[in-house]
């Protein structure tokens, strides 16, 4: 297992960093928008695994959704999320959270190594948020793709955007391992495009099939910085 990755998609938020207490530091910060907070949540999990082709025609579906369960305009829903609930949440990271220790070199090790490496989250602002997490500029020069699901009209665990995502870097699916938090997302989708898969452990870990490793962060970090040594099957 692990014995010829030449690709590492790593998903960002509870990956990259650890997200405990962001859904509730958005409700403290934008306390006014609860039922809006709320709704965008209700209406992710409704989109979770739907693939509608182009980010248009994505957008054009949440706000359809948002629309209804809040009597808003469509219009306004996307500008609420786009704006005021994106720039938040980038604000919010920017302000109290930080990249995993041994970040920069587990990507510099990977970089050495000639492993590509991705970054692929369900949001978008990907590079803002990464930014805002403080990451250096020579480990941004290390990412070979940075990708959003919106931005191809989906949500994870879609399978067309993974899939993608290993043409982009010019690696076959079953040389790409997937590292996320989320076994029903991040592990879905590298199960169902045949990649790898490791999961990180967070304060919500859950596993939905107990085929594959789960880590806390650190013992990935070791992983990668002692050599990636082939694992057991």
């Amino acid at each position: 297992m692990f014995s010829d990755v030449k690709a590492v998609i790593f998903d960002l938020d509870g990956t990259l960093y650890n997200f405990k207490w962001m859904p509730l530091r958005l409700i403290w910060s934008l306390p006014t928008d609860f039922f809006r907070i709320k709704a965008d949540r209700d209406v992710r999990r409704k989109l979770k695994g739907c693939d509608y082709g182009t980010p248009d025609a994505y957008k054009a579906e949440y706000s359809r959704r948002m629309s209804k369960m809040l009597n808003f305009k469509q219009e306004d829903a996307l500008n609420w999320y786009s704006n005021r609930y994106m720039g938040t949440m980038c604000f919010l990271l920017k302000r109290y959270y930080s990249k995993r220790p041994e970040l920069a070199e587990v990507f510099e090790e990977l970089h050495k190594r000639g492993i590509k490496i991705a970054v692929f989250s369900d949001y978008p602002r990907v590079r803002q948020r990464i930014r805002a997490l403080d990451f250096s500029d020579e480990t941004i020069s290390q990412i070979s793709g940075i990708y959003s699901a919106e931005d191809f009209g989906s949500q994870k665990p879609a399978i067309r955007p993974f899939l993608e995502i290993a043409q982009h870097l010019e690696v076959e699916p079953e040389k790409c391992l997937v590292i996320g938090d989320r076994d029903d997302t991040d592990g879905d989708g590298a199960r169902q495009t045949n990649m790898e898969f490791i999961q990180i452990e967070t304060h919500k870990t859950k596993i939905k099939e107990a085929n594959h490793p789960v880590w806390s962060w650190e013992d990935f970090a070791t992983w990668v910085l002692d050599g990636m040594e082939p694992l057991e099957d």
